[in-house]
């Protein structure tokens, strides 16, 4: 059995380390763990970490230039873009990322005499680096839309650039990423979106009242918009008390049973290798049994368990992602 990782930070150790002087950074320190694992690919963001807030732009393309090094210092990996590259690493059984942004607040820091001359400049150029992923905002609220741990508490949801910005991820076949988008930005990318919407690593807030997390209102707009969500393993939105990979299985079998098999998946959110840095984040809540990806196994067999089917765990490990690719493709 295969699994997609819908919402891993590697790039960010990546970046770290190639700064100490080390190469090949997938291949020689994560490849090995998530092959162990299962894990056939992932989607990789590009995360400007909070403590380089006064200069992102310089801090993203660095963190683009030591991933793209270290991923040209590889033959084991794959990036891909379409459903087509997908099956064709599946079939290969290549490791694959899809490459993905996680907050665009940087591109107002890139070159340009109006918001919407430096979003088409920026994005333009992502798309030529084969990126087909964002989040809009992380917790900050930045010139697109406004992010749910947006510390000045203002939830104006999306600006007039936004509207301009989900048009262009359509059109250009980028995934739509709600995680870390408050609730107002998120109905407003609901009602002008007409692409399946990707909640990449968010889960069920009816089991921990977290603003990161989804009301089942959410939950189902995702659904009827042929969408997926990715369930998190990190603590802090599995329970708010005693976080365990049991109670991410509850959030596994709560969304199941409010929309059904097909749009659920794994975002795991992993963060353990990132503990020795400062990142100017506290990332330190880990859930008890699911602290990696080395005991992800363990959460397919939890599912076994508890009666879901080899085809059913096939679907949420892989085959909705497949899917979901699929029908933004369609689209065009």
């Amino acid at each position: 059995m295969k699994i997609i990782d819908l919402h891993s930070d590697i790039f960010t150790d990546v970046a770290l380390r190639r700064e100490m002087g080390e190469q090949n950074v997938i291949e020689r320190i994560h490849l090995p763990k998530l092959q162990k694992s299962s894990v056939a690919g992932i989607i990789g963001v590009f995360w400007v970490e909070p403590k380089y807030k006064n200069h992102k732009k310089k801090r993203f393309l660095e963190i683009l230039k030591y991933v793209t090094e270290d991923l040209s210092e590889s033959s084991k990996i794959k990036v891909i873009t379409t459903p087509k590259d997908l099956v064709a690493a599946y079939q290969a059984d290549d490791f694959f990322i899809y490459l993905g942004i996680e907050g665009l607040t940087f591109i107002e820091e890139w070159t340009g005499t109006s918001d919407v001359e430096k979003f088409t400049l920026a994005f333009d150029e992502l798309n030529q680096q084969s990126i087909k992923h964002s989040i809009f905002a992380w917790n900050e609220k930045n010139f697109i839309a406004t992010g749910s741990g947006n510390p000045e508490n203002n939830h104006s949801g999306l600006s007039l650039l936004g509207k301009y910005v989900v048009e262009e991820h359509q059109k250009h076949e980028w995934i739509i990423d709600v995680s870390h988008l408050d609730e107002t930005s998120f109905w407003d990318v609901l009602e002008i979106s007409n692409q399946p919407i990707l909640a990449s690593h968010s889960n069920a807030k009816e089991l921990c009242s977290h603003k990161r997390n989804l009301t089942d209102e959410q939950i189902k707009a995702i659904a009827n918009t042929g969408g997926l969500i990715g369930v998190n393993a990190y603590g802090s939105f599995v329970d708010s008390k005693e976080p365990t990979l049991s109670k991410v299985a509850d959030h596994i079998s709560y969304i199941v049973n409010l929309v059904g098999i097909d749009y659920v998946g794994l975002g795991m959110d992993f963060v353990d290798y990132l503990q020795s840095y400062d990142l100017g984040d506290d990332l330190s809540n880990m859930t008890k049994g699911l602290e990696d990806v080395g005991k992800l196994p363990d959460l397919l067999t939890e599912l076994l368990s508890r009666g879901f089917t080899t085809e059913d765990i096939n679907k949420i490990a892989f085959w909705n992602f497949y899917r979901f690719l699929t029908k933004i493709h369609q689209l065009n």
